[in-house]
């Protein structure tokens, strides 16, 4: 089999809800310069530059955002954009892509990357590409990433390997995908071995893409049939409302990945991080001699094994703390035990449900 085109598709419509409250609604997680002079949606744009032209770049991101997306650059520096008027989960947002890409393309590869995680090397991350591109070229669909765990981390999917793709080093058929576990099962895969991080990176066919969807998510047929007519004349905010509004909610892992049954890993080479809670965040800040993982201007005495965090603009003191987690913003502050928080999610959702609360998020 031939060797495709490859198209970047750069899922950008998270809200970051576990990073409150320096993540809010109109300044997402994406939109933050959490660990250097870049956000986290450019710091992925800088790494897929180096191999796709921006032709070939497609940024699913929410409406709402759109001044802030626009402002990143044009096309020519950016990329195409695939405007969400309402979010409808990967599943939909990877299959705008595909329609997209197949009204230019007879068939291409995906290549799709959440816009906010933590990969420091592009040469090594290009690399395992690479050896997902060879697994496409071979006549495999659906290609996913995953990473070796380093603990028994419960706020991931886990993708359980199979035998070993011949002539592939480091490739592996799928046994199963599994949900998010609690740590007592968490530590049994570590245990067990053959269980690897869920990246949510995938390397895809695009024929194949439409087609699955179509075959398991039955309802999103007529949605995607409806936009594969309109893409063939470039689709307006019309078609895309229409889309998505019609759209299910389901994600793509769930949707096609775990019901598809021919999937096949790569064993990433590359250091990643979801940095998906303040936690993950703090696992990439250099500890004082306390252990505490400090940003901003911070007074901390007799506190140990804390994440402190204070935005610009003021000052955070702590006294006689241990394992918490404190950002201070200009308007809102969080306090939360570090084994927590994944659930900063819940309490921003109880405040967008507030009425007299809602501003804050």
């Amino acid at each position: 089999m031939r060797q495709l085109v490859l198209h970047a598709v750069i899922l950008a419509g998270g809200r970051g809800e576990r990073f409150w409250p320096l993540s809010r609604g109109q300044r997402p997680k994406q939109l933050l310069k959490l660990l250097g002079p870049q956000t986290l949606l450019e710091d992925t744009l800088r790494r897929v530059a180096l191999e796709i032209p921006p032709e070939r770049r497609w940024v699913v991101a929410g409406e709402a955002l759109r001044p802030q997306m626009s402002a990143l650059g044009s096309g020519e520096t950016v990329g195409n954009f695939i405007w969400e008027p309402v979010g409808r989960n990967t599943a939909a947002a990877i299959g705008a892509a595909a329609e997209m890409v197949l009204a230019c393309e007879e068939d291409a590869e995906l290549l799709v990357l959440p816009c906010d995680h933590w990969i420091p090397d592009s040469r090594t991350f290009w690399e395992s590409v690479g050896t997902g591109r060879r697994l496409i070229a071979a006549g495999h669909d659906l290609v996913t990433f995953g990473i070796v765990p380093a603990y028994p981390e419960t706020g991931y999917g886990y993708v359980e390997r199979a035998g070993a793709v011949p002539d592939v080093p480091g490739a592996w058929l799928v046994a199963r995908f599994h949900e998010k576990p609690d740590v007592e099962v968490a530590r049994g895969y570590l245990e067990r071995g053959g269980f690897f991080w869920n990246s949510g990176i995938f390397l895809l066919r695009a024929q194949a893409v439409a087609t699955l969807l179509r075959r398991h998510i039955p309802q999103m047929a007529e949605p995607l049939d409806r936009l594969r007519e309109a893409a063939r004349q470039g689709p307006g905010e019309t078609a895309w409302r229409r889309y998505f509004e019609s759209a299910t909610s389901i994600s793509f892992d769930h949707g096609v990945m775990e019901r598809a049954g021919n999937s096949v890993m790569v064993e990433a080479g590359f250091a990643w991080n979801d940095l998906g809670t303040w936690t993950s965040w703090g696992e990439r800040i250099e500890p004082d001699s306390q252990g505490n993982r400090v940003r901003g201007a911070v007074l901390a005495e007799d506190a140990a094994n804390c994440i402190l965090y204070s935005d610009a603009g003021g000052l955070l003191a702590v006294l006689g703390v241990h394992d918490l987690i404190v950002v201070r913003t200009g308007d809102a502050t969080l306090v939360c035990p570090k084994d927590r928080a994944q659930e900063v999610r819940r309490l921003v959702q109880r405040g967008v449900s507030a009425e007299d609360l809602r501003g804050f998020f």
